[in-house]
């Protein structure tokens, strides 16, 4: 079965043309459509009923990924899609998301926002997703290109070991590290994207900082020793200059007239090769949990 999964806040400009806009070859495909309501005080509830989609009110307090979290233990599918309830994404376009799924191509599928259709989206947002991209691109090795996306399906297999803890639009982010740490199939597909109906949901600057968070802590958890010795580099470079300075002045005046500058050196240096052995030593326990999770 396929499990349409449509997160909404007050989404009553739309939600109805959302669920209606699956193609009818796949509403006859045993697909049904849930919408998580987080608790919506518009006539969002009361519409997607009509338009013949189950509601699942939200438990777990306010939050994208608390609604999605919650959709994913409760309802039991082969394959899920998850879309947004604004519209800026067209159902239609479903088939480019689950047929690699059905062919075995992919066990996660990306829908990727087309270049032509990015001016729908806020410059400010457009920004921010390029550098997220490129941290993720340059720390993992994978070419994502649009990690950020709201349109994607995956199996119920790709979910295996996966804890969702971010509340809100971290959950995209979340979600596309736990498959690339589970080294499971992943493949970005381009679709479109439209304008939204109603007002935006999403804090630039708020919600940017979480999902930056939730980059860092991802790509720590995934692989340790590259996060602590990127940290630990960046510390020897800092350390760099004031050594510099300490030495040519040893070597020309033969005393250290600023002890300051030579401490802060050793300071740096030191916490550099502390956080690289710490990154060894992490990455190690990590391997050690992979071998032990995988001869269960």
């Amino acid at each position: 079965m396929i499990a349409i999964i449509i997160p909404a806040l007050n989404e009553e400009e739309a939600i109805e043309s959302v669920i209606e806009g699956f193609p009818a070859s796949y509403r006859n495909h045993s697909m049904e459509t849930y919408v998580i309501d987080g608790g919506s005080t518009d006539g969002t509830q009361e519409l997607a009923e009509s338009a013949g989609a189950k509601v699942i009110k939200q438990r777990r307090g306010g939050g994208k990924g608390n609604g999605v979290s919650q959709a994913l233990e409760e309802i039991d599918a082969d394959i899920y899609v998850m879309i947004d309830g604004d519209s800026t994404y067209d159902p239609k376009e479903i088939d480019r998301l689950v047929d690699p799924i059905i062919e075995g191509e992919a066990e996660h599928v990306i829908g990727r926002r087309s270049d032509r259709e990015k001016g729908a989206i806020p410059r400010i947002n457009l920004v921010g997703n390029y550098v997220f991209n490129l941290i993720t691109r340059l720390m993992t090795g994978k070419d994502i290109r649009d990690m950020l996306s709201g349109y994607r399906a995956f199996t119920r297999e790709s979910l295996e070991h996966t804890h969702f803890t971010r509340p809100g639009f971290g959950i995209e982010t979340e979600m596309t590290f736990t498959a690339l740490e589970n080294h499971v199939p992943i493949k970005e597909v381009e679709i479109s994207y439209g304008n939204r109906k109603g007002n935006s949901k999403l804090h630039p600057m708020r919600d940017g900082w979480r999902i930056i968070n939730t980059i860092i802590w991802s790509i720590r958890d995934m692989n340790p020793l590259k996060f602590f010795s990127t940290i630990s580099l960046l510390l020897l470079v800092l350390a760099a200059y004031p050594s510099y300075l300490t030495i040519q002045q040893k070597l020309s005046e033969g005393i250290i007239q600023h002890p300051g500058t030579a401490i802060a050196a050793g300071v740096l240096a030191i916490l550099a090769v502390q956080l690289f052995v710490f990154g060894m030593l992490a990455d190690q326990i990590k391997n050690v949990e992979k071998r032990l999770r995988n001869r269960r």
